[in-house]
């Protein structure tokens, strides 16, 4: 049996992990969350957009039929079958139910106002037509990860 060889910093809390997606159902939960969005349906998810007032850019990923929508507030039953969940609404308290309910529900959730109450945090990506990298730090430094991102777009062209 081999040794594990100690790293030269700390073990780490977050694991970078690639798994199939496809048919997953993606919640995303806010009127802030255009940006989740536009993300997700690069990648093979089902996704429900849901919030009272939607983002323009949202509703264009519909009429491509990118995405699903609910033009209304989080409901507990939003989360039903979700994989994956994105709470981005303008309530603390919404995010925080959101986040809640989705660890509960044992679903990867990313609450925008709270790292800690992520289960997961969305990398920063490097994409080409047979690549997909992700850059994530520590929930404390973006623009480091951003920086770290664009040097990667840099060396990879």
């Amino acid at each position: 049996m081999k040794e594990c060889v100690e790293p030269p910093f700390p073990q780490k809390d977050r694991f970078p992990l690639f798994c199939d997606i496809r048919g997953k159902k993606a919640l995303v939960a806010g009127a802030v969350a255009a940006r989740r969005c536009r993300t997700l349906c690069r990648f093979s998810f089902e996704i429900l957009a849901v919030a009272p007032q939607l983002d323009p850019s949202i509703l264009a990923l519909e009429r491509q039929g990118l995405l699903k929508t609910a033009r209304r507030p989080f409901e507990p039953r939003d989360l039903e079958g979700a994989f994956v969940a994105v709470a981005a609404t303008d309530s603390r308290e919404t995010n925080r139910q959101i986040g809640l309910l989705a660890r509960q529900a044992g679903c990867f959730v990313s609450v925008a106002d709270r790292a800690e109450e992520c289960t997961f945090f969305f990398p920063a990506l490097v994409e080409t037509e047979t690549l997909t990298i992700g850059v994530a730090g520590d929930g404390r430094d973006h623009a480091a990860v951003a920086r770290a991102a664009g040097q990667i777009r840099e060396v990879i062209g």
